[in-house]
């Protein structure tokens, strides 16, 4: 495996590790009733704390991996003086902060007496979205036009960070509505996270519109460029996304009053395939991330 395709993988895994603990933020610090935050986050705590040991291990990885990059290879991986070399790039700017607030979340995470837990995870894990759309292609026009990308990448990904990251929680959820003592809550929670869906879907597909005009400047119809086949496999998928969401909302979620077993075990259903689908994306998206649009 050459250090290239390392980088795309440590890269899927960190942004997969980061959009869950921003979904699992949402879902029980904000999306939560009173009475049930505490009830939706130990559930998922398990998960949290993977995806925590996941995003720190990975940004660690990511460093690596780019300073063997920029070295001799390998062997440059576990030079420390190559890591402060990383360090001095345009993307190692972004990375100190990056690693830092990284830090901070492994801290906050562990810290369970701490008050406002979720809130400060909420708080970093946006933090590191932010981060990511200040290095990479997100970052390659200046003045009017880099602040314009720049803010539209950062909407793009926590709108795509609260439908994937919100994922699996809700699966959890689906759960307590099984339980009389907590149906109310839990039916209140999918509720929000539906409303709220409808803002997240709309501006993944406008910003992710924008986003690839504003880095090809072109119609994506070059065929021969592995960047615009892996960007057009990506669009397709998220079409049929957005399809299972709409599906979920108009034709299934009006079931829960009258058929609620059989609107639920379909809403697990369909959760499960977007869930692959969102992987196979971001996947993508961590490969031709580090491909030329040109």
């Amino acid at each position: 495996m050459t250090l290239a395709t390392l980088f795309v993988l440590c890269r899927f895994f960190h942004f997969a590790a980061v959009m869950q603990i921003f979904g699992i933020s949402v879902m029980t610090g904000l999306l939560a009733p009173k009475g049930f935050t505490t009830g939706l986050l130990n559930q998922n705590q398990r998960l949290m704390t993977l995806s925590v040991g996941v995003a720190a291990l990975t940004a660690v990885g990511m460093l690596a991996i780019q300073a063997g990059l920029m070295g001799n290879g390998l062997e440059d991986c576990l030079n420390l003086n190559v890591w402060l070399l990383v360090l001095t790039t345009t993307f190692g700017e972004v990375w100190r902060w990056h690693l830092l607030l990284t830090a901070i979340a492994l801290m906050v995470w562990l810290m369970d007496w701490l008050p406002g837990r979720v809130m400060l995870m909420f708080l970093t894990s946006t933090g590191l979205l932010f981060s990511q759309a200040l290095i990479g292609h997100a970052a390659m026009n200046e003045g009017a036009l880099g602040l314009l990308q720049r803010g539209n990448h950062t909407l793009h990904l926590l709108s795509a960070a609260y439908w994937f990251g919100s994922l699996l929680p809700l699966l959890g959820c689906l759960l307590y509505t099984e339980r009389d003592e907590t149906r109310p809550y839990a039916i209140a929670t999918l509720i929000r996270f539906s409303t709220c869906g409808h803002v997240a879907v709309a501006l993944v597909i406008l910003t992710g519109i924008l986003n690839s005009a504003i880095i090809l400047q072109r119609l994506p119809t070059d065929l021969s460029s592995r960047y615009i086949q892996l960007l057009l496999v990506k669009i397709a998928l998220v079409v049929v996304m957005t399809g299972v969401a709409i599906f979920n909302r108009y034709r299934l979620v009006p079931l829960i009053p009258t058929q609620p077993q059989l609107a639920y075990q379909r809403l697990a259903s369909a959760t499960k395939l977007e869930l692959v689908l969102s992987l196979v994306v971001m996947l993508l998206v961590s490969w031709f991330a580090t491909l030329s649009p040109f």
